[in-house]
């Protein structure tokens, strides 16, 4: 598979009958307790988002959607997705490399998502080990697991109420250094919290996020214990 031969463009600048495409590459990378109303992503965007296609040609192959973090330099990857039809071609690794160097270009410093846990899939090991592999997807592109604890994120779904524990990742831009301290970890939790899911600082889930027992890129070969995209680029979190 020839990189050369992909671009991401912004979703906003394509036909209807391309956003047809990407609605539906959408709606098979996640499942239903895990997606937005596809049209509110593309037509009704909060400030600082923005969605992008990866095409072939005239073809939409993968979506990403993506979030800035205030003022922080940073942009929170909400979604992340390839064509479940071309799974196993190398498509998420030629995303993702497309969209970090755009965003680097862009003057970004960080890409921050969250994954789901694998340690929260309980008995179901056809699940853990799925999430474990979507971790070390990320992993092999740059990216690490937050060292942070209790993070969690707002349910949704009917059969989803409550919080939902997630893990962290981030991604350092432009040969940036990866988070190595405490106070950077609290400060991307902060942002998350306040520019993704408009929590205060003082909010009790904000507070209960503590340093963890992750060790940064550490995940996927720890004790089973964080997108989204799979091992194939498949999916980060819906958010």
């Amino acid at each position: 598979m020839t990189a050369a031969r992909y671009a991401l463009e912004p979703a906003a600048q394509l036909g209807s009958g391309d956003i047809e495409t990407l609605r539906r590459i959408y709606e098979d990378g996640f499942p239903a307790h895990q997606r937005s109303d596809f049209a509110t992503l593309i037509d009704s965007k909060e400030d600082g988002e923005f969605a992008l296609a990866l095409m072939r040609g005239p073809q939409p192959c993968g979506f990403a959607m993506l979030r800035e973090l205030g003022p922080s330099g940073w942009v929170y990857l909400r979604y992340f997705v390839v064509d479940t039809r071309h799974q196993g071609q190398g498509l998420g690794g030629i995303m993702w490399d497309q969209l970090t160097a755009r965003l680097a270009a862009a003057g970004s410093t960080l890409l921050v998502f969250d994954v789901e846990d694998p340690a929260e899939a309980g008995r179901d090991a056809v699940k853990a080990r799925t999430r474990l592999r979507r971790i070390a997807f990320y992993e092999r592109h740059g990216a690490s697991v937050l060292p942070v604890s209790g993070y969690r994120t707002p349910g949704s779904g009917p059969d989803h109420q409550g919080w939902t524990p997630m893990l962290l990742m981030t991604a350092p831009l432009a040969g940036r250094p990866s988070v190595t301290s405490p106070d950077q970890a609290d400060a991307i939790v902060s942002a998350v919290y306040r520019y993704r899911w408009q929590l205060s600082p003082e909010h009790p889930q904000v507070k209960a996020v503590q340093p963890g027992i992750y060790p940064a890129g550490g995940a996927s070969r720890g004790t089973g214990t964080g997108p989204g995209p799979g091992a194939a680029g498949r999916g980060s979190r819906a958010g």
